[in-house]
């Protein structure tokens, strides 16, 4: 599109793929000022309202489904303003708040706008992004603690300085990873003197899952501050349990955004898988150095030949490999097993077992992996490409250079194209 120049107070909205470059003047997004050489990108599938606070000059370029508007006022919902500055004003600190919404409420244009304006007061902020398949600081299957001191125009720009795996990109199947890991990097982010804290969520907001989600994530880390970001009362059955306790309950309106597809959210999550595994290399790790999480494997002692061939014989399959314990049976055939849970239940029955897991050479490869130091500190992501079940040895594809201690098994596999391929309610291993 080339230069335009608009006088101040005039609002446009930019839909991207696009590209812009102030030239003279300044513009602001989200609090975040935009001044002469700086440059942003705004992504396929995103928007940013730019709000001319000086008569300007910028450069814009578009994508092929790029799309700009002139809007006849600021996006920004008038109470966003009151909101944040009622409780920037506050004195105690930390000052906590979580961020409640449906899909494509503005949940991550009101965290941005909040940790600008405390950035813009000299407050040092703490964003912990909880919603692991649409994370803007860490990678999906993650969830991020990223530290804000500077106005940014968009969380993407913040990097995450710790994370925790939880092994999906939905959170129905890991809310108790969820939990945790939030209540520890909301522990992190106080440990690192953080003035303000907010943690942004999922819009995962229905259904008896979603409030025990909700729930528990609130009664761990105890915020001072609920903000609902509804158009009618989308969320208000979630934070019921609390309307008498001291937590204060505050509402406003969303931000009317582009909505985003399934298959737009998926495209742009396999977008960072490529960008995180782009420097990768393949690593053999010894499980005599390293163990395993969130797997039967290796929890059990090992069959004999003699017990392995029983049971190979009684479930009609063949066996190369198993592990028993008190309460479980983990068994590895040779080839894939097709009615795999019917014998897994059949197995349960016959052999006495509250959990049987059945799984076969090469089902393993492209897991997706959480990687921690001995320590039990994170450290990075992997993808388990094989599994040597005789030596104990895993092959796995990672940027992570440092000493391996644990390997937390996920529920999502790619394919070699780093595209999303299968996901599990449960690990296969």
């Amino acid at each position: 599109m080339g230069r335009i120049k608009e006088s101040k107070g005039t609002v446009i909205k930019v839909e991207g793929p696009a590209s812009i470059q102030v030239l003279e003047g300044a513009v602001s997004i989200l609090g975040s000022i935009v001044k002469p050489k700086d440059k942003l990108i705004i992504p396929r599938h995103k928007f940013a309202a730019l709000e001319f606070v000086e008569d300007s000059v910028v450069e814009l370029r578009m994508g092929g489904e790029a799309k700009m508007d002139r809007v006849n006022e600021t996006l920004i919902p008038s109470e966003w303003r009151a909101t944040v500055e009622n409780m920037l004003a506050r004195r105690r600190k930390p000052i906590s708040c979580m961020i409640l919404g449906d899909v494509d409420s503005g949940k991550t244009a009101f965290c941005t706008y909040l940790a600008n304006h405390a950035a813009n007061l000299g407050l040092k902020v703490g964003v912990i992004d909880k919603d692991p398949g649409q994370t803007e600081i860490s990678v999906p299957t993650t969830i991020g603690l990223g530290i804000i001191e500077k106005p940014v125009y968009s969380l993407e720009q913040v990097k995450a300085v710790t994370a925790r795996f939880v092994g999906s990109t939905s959170p129905a199947n890991v809310g108790h990873r969820i939990i945790a890991a939030t209540k520890q990097l909301y522990d992190e982010a106080g440990k690192m003197g953080c003035d303000v804290v907010v943690v942004n969520t999922s819009g995962w907001v229905d259904g008896r899952g979603a409030r025990e989600l909700k729930y528990n994530v609130i009664s761990a880390i105890h915020p001072q501050f609920l903000v609902l970001i509804q158009r009618a009362n989308e969320v208000e059955h979630l934070v019921k349990p609390f309307e008498k306790s001291d937590v204060e309950i505050i509402r406003v309106q969303p931000i009317i955004g582009k909505v985003k597809s399934k298959d737009e959210r998926r495209t742009r999550r396999e977008a960072v898988y490529r960008n995180y595994f782009s420097k990768a290399k393949t690593r053999k790790v010894s499980l005599s150095s390293a163990r395993l999480m969130f797997t039967m494997f290796t929890t059990g002692a090992r069959l004999s030949d003699e017990a392995l061939e029983r049971y190979s014989k009684d479930l009609s399959i063949e066996l190369v490999y198993g592990e028993e314990s008190k309460d479980s049976l983990f068994l590895v055939s040779r080839g894939a097993v097709l009615e795999r849970g019917k014998i897994e239940e059949k197995a349960k029955v016959t052999y006495g077992k509250e959990d049987v897991v059945i799984t076969w050479l090469g089902e393993e490869r492209g897991l997706m992996a959480g990687l921690l130091s001995p320590d039990l500190t994170y450290l990075g992501l992997g993808i388990i490409r094989e599994v040597d079940y005789a030596k104990k040895l895993l092959e796995i594809f990672t940027p992570v250079e440092d000493m391996i201690g644990v390997i937390q098994v996920g529920l999502i596999k790619l394919d070699d194209d780093f595209r999303e391929s299968q996901k599990y309610d449960r690990s296969p291993l």
